[in-house]
């Protein structure tokens, strides 16, 4: 899905009985970056994603005002069955 919109995306890789899923700065599931065709400009898309419910935000509101800009975008997608993701941008 990302891919498709030009994203080159780095996923961490999934918990298995003896490795628990390591998040990205303790946070992120996904890091994507693209390059802007017009203004050659980098973007970043830092996303979690979870199931049935959405964390709380203080810690990407957080992370949003100490190490982002106006190239970073945080995002925290819920998987709701039958429903698809429910998208919410910090």
């Amino acid at each position: 899905m990302l891919e498709r919109s030009g994203w080159l995306v780095y996923r961490v890789k999934g918990s298995t009985k003896f490795n628990r899923n390591v998040d990205i700065f303790g946070l992120f599931d996904l890091l994507c970056i693209r390059k802007q065709i017009v203004t050659h400009d980098q973007e970043r898309l830092w996303i979690q994603v979870k199931t049935r419910d959405k964390p709380p935000l203080e810690p990407y509101y957080e992370f949003k005002e100490k190490y982002c800009d106006d190239h970073d975008s945080v995002e925290l997608w819920v998987w709701k069955k039958r429903k698809g993701f429910d998208i919410f941008k910090l």
